[in-house]
């Protein structure tokens, strides 16, 4: 371990926080946490004209939501317009950069390249070589006295002492750029790692027509941040072995470069629901609960009508049903609502071409008992049905689970008898009588 490594993650505020840009700020904090260095947050806000305060503060939202800590910061590149002024000075009084008049922009300043070959070693790449008598003269410092990306860029990282820049492989071509700054400004070089990027399921570069992209996307559709976080790391880099659920201290501790693949890696919704899932289950239902009741809220199923035993039972019962919270009220609707929807082949199977009078035997039967809350009077009273028609317990459960949820899956029948109540159980059994089983 190197406690003298400080990373940075410098996101540009124009928008919000992809997944990708999320994968960069997970993999530079895992580094300085497996190495008990800092990272650095840093606001790379030099385009006046996209930046806004709302992404901005979006980005910040997200990195908080994700638990993605930073140690210095949040910097940002508007307010540090003195130091670059600086550093352009000293390379134009070195003979390093030099004016250019435009009659429609204004006055900038470019960088003068010099003719060299630039080799790097990239810690996920291996050794790059660069010939930079095939780039031409930049920009450094605009018209309007802001500087440009990969002037200021280098400059920060130069004066706040980043040792490791860990980055997206999109930043590659610029790379020769800065190292040229870092060489002109008698900075330090650090060291860097490419990630390459993420593709979408089919192949292509991840976008929006690939579904959700950014981290607000993933919040809203109901993922928990611990599940988006253990996904994302294992979106190119392996902790050695196939274990595929990781705490994030194992992260920490597993965590190295070298185990970063070197190809790009395709976003799989499947295995992230299926992650988000396994996140679900091994969640407290105290939290679990905390987490559902917005979505219960947005659905203007009113959790408040409902008492807080009722709600943790209901969760404990669907917990490993659900892959996604929005799920949660698709699955548990009817248990809130007092209309419910039928679902026409379940009704068509299960209620219009089954036995009618099973359902009118248990209607009368549910109607004697006096304990909805007991599982062991439930059960002894649809035994006794299935016992008299001399017929196995599914051929009973099915209709009925039909006649109370409005289609043939839900969770097991007694739960689902015991927190519908006896009220609602009689009056969704007495419709189903009624609605589909009288000519």
């Amino acid at each position: 371990m190197d406690s003298n490594v400080k990373v940075r993650f410098p996101p540009s505020p124009t928008g919000f926080l992809h997944i990708g840009g999320a994968r960069t700020a997970l993999y530079n904090w895992l580094f300085a946490r497996h190495n008990n260095g800092k990272m650095v947050l840093r606001i790379e806000d030099t385009d006046r004209q996209r930046s806004t305060e709302e992404a901005t503060q979006a980005i910040l939202d997200s990195m908080t939501w994700l638990g993605l800590d930073w140690d210095e910061g949040p910097y940002h590149q508007s307010d540090r317009l003195e130091i670059y002024n600086e550093y352009v000075e000293k390379l134009l009084k070195d003979g390093k950069a030099f004016h250019v008049d435009d009659p429609e922009k204004g006055r900038a300043v470019r960088f003068k390249i010099t003719d060299e070959f630039t080799d790097f070693d990239d810690m996920v790449h291996g050794n790059i070589k660069s010939d930079t008598s095939l780039l031409e003269d930049f920009v450094i410092q605009k018209a309007d006295g802001f500087p440009a990306y990969n002037f200021a860029c280098v400059v920060d990282d130069g004066v706040m002492g980043i040792t490791h820049i860990i980055r997206g492989d999109d930043h590659l071509s610029n790379t020769p750029r800065q190292i040229a700054i870092y060489k002109a400004l008698g900075f330090d070089l650090p060291k860097f790692a490419h990630i390459p990027m993420i593709l979408g399921e089919d192949g292509s570069r991840m976008s929006k027509r690939h579904g959700a992209t950014s981290v607000t996307d993933y919040r809203t559709k109901g993922y928990l941040p611990d599940a988006i976080v253990n996904f994302i790391a294992l979106l190119g880099w392996s902790p050695g072995h196939d274990q595929e659920l990781l705490t994030r201290q194992e992260m920490i501790e597993k965590f190295t470069l070298k185990r970063v693949n070197k190809t790009s890696s395709r976003f799989d919704f499947t295995k992230l629901d299926w992650m988000n899932s396994k996140y679900i289950q091994n969640l407290p239902v105290g939290n679990l609960v905390g987490e559902l009741r917005p979505y219960i809220k947005d659905a203007n199923l009113d959790s408040g009508i409902v008492s807080d035993e009722w709600l943790h039972k209901l969760v404990e019962l669907y917990k490993e049903r659900f892959r996604t919270l929005p799920e949660f009220v698709t699955l548990t609707t009817p248990f809130f609502s007092d209309e419910i929807e039928y679902e026409d082949a379940a009704v068509q199977k299960h209620l219009k071409k089954g036995n009618p009078s099973l359902i009118k035997d248990a209607y009368e039967k549910l109607k004697e008992v006096t304990d909805f809350s007991s599982m062991a009077e439930l059960e002894s009273c649809l035994r006794s049905v299935t016992t008299e028609h001399s017929i196995g317990f599914g051929k009973l459960a099915q209709p009925i689970r039909v006649a109370l949820i409005g289609k043939s899956a839900s969770a097991g029948i007694f739960e689902t008898l015991e927190l519908l109540g006896k009220d609602k159980t009689l009056k969704r059994l007495e419709y189903a009588i009624n609605t589909f089983l009288l000519d």
